[in-house]
């Protein structure tokens, strides 16, 4: 294996890992946050072509993002009774639903700040990774073949989805602000993520995929990475990954389990939940 070749893969690791992972274990509902009765749920059911928006569904979100706000490095250093909490409000919201068919919707486009990511643990045997749909492009299956899955323990260990421990280190940095911006309107829809440092407008990483929707779910935006650089005042430096080289190491998806004017609830593709807030100017 060529030490480029493992360089450019451990790039691509920031970027390409779900868009910005633990596998979310469904961790039991929290009495402090707020339930959703089944009145409202078969609302929701009855208005599938437009918001749902009851007062009950608006004190989850409000719980939610109160819950997020006491936790640090964005929920990579919250503690276990923090992580249930969170996933309690996640959980509420999936299940009442918000705007129908996320994926389509006008709202989904826009600026969106990242306030919270999941948590995974390492897989030693899958360091860059591991899909929620099993595959493993490119060097993903080759560290995977090198390092081994053939024992039934490895089994059991490379089970759930991973995130790579790259992604989980620049994620948690509280001193920068991470925001993903989401065009899928015109002849070249895209997401776009800015990691910003510090104050500066002109301090920042842009990572740039081509995105197309899924409308047989109307809930995934798949992707596929092809423009990064580095902004550092007037100097634009090229992120360094040969996106066409890696082929489907470039490719990832996102799903939107919940969508409202101001949050947005998203799975990725190794399996991360990412709590995102719309914010009206990046």
């Amino acid at each position: 294996m060529r030490p480029s070749r493992l360089f450019f893969a451990l790039c691509l690791a920031v970027l390409a890992e779900d868009t910005f992972s633990f596998t979310c274990s469904h961790l039991i509902h929290d009495a402090s946050v707020p339930r959703l009765s089944t009145r409202q749920h078969s609302s929701r059911r009855a208005a599938r072509a437009g918001i749902v928006c009851s007062a009950t569904s608006a004190d989850v979100e409000q719980s939610l993002m109160k819950l997020i706000r006491q936790t640090r490095g964005r929920g990579q250093r919250a503690t276990q009774e923090q992580l249930q909490e969170i996933q309690s409000a996640i959980d509420n919201l999936e299940e009442a639903g918000g705007v129908a068919d996320p994926a389509v919707s006008s709202l989904i486009e826009g600026d969106w700040e990242l306030l919270y990511t999941s948590k995974s643990k390492f897989d030693l045997r899958n360091p860059l990774g591991k899909r929620v749909d099993g595959t493993k492009p490119g060097l993903e299956g080759v560290l995977s073949s090198i390092l081994g899955e053939d024992s039934k323990v490895s089994e059991m260990i490379t089970q759930a989805s991973s995130s790579s421990p790259i992604q989980r280190t620049v994620t948690s940095i509280e001193g920068i602000t991470i925001t993903q911006n989401i065009r899928l309107q015109g002849q070249d829809p895209r997401v776009d993520q800015y990691v910003r440092f510090g104050s500066g407008e002109n301090l920042y990483l842009r990572l740039s995929a081509a995105a197309t929707v899924d409308r047989a779910t109307s809930k995934r935006i798949s992707f596929t990475f092809d423009l990064a650089y580095f902004q550092l005042g007037p100097l634009r430096i090229p992120y360094p990954v040969p996106f066409r080289l890696l082929g489907d190491e470039a490719k990832g998806w996102l799903d939107t389990t919940f969508l409202s004017q101001n949050l947005r609830i998203s799975r990725g593709n190794k399996g991360t939940t990412f709590i995102l807030r719309r914010v009206d100017n990046v």
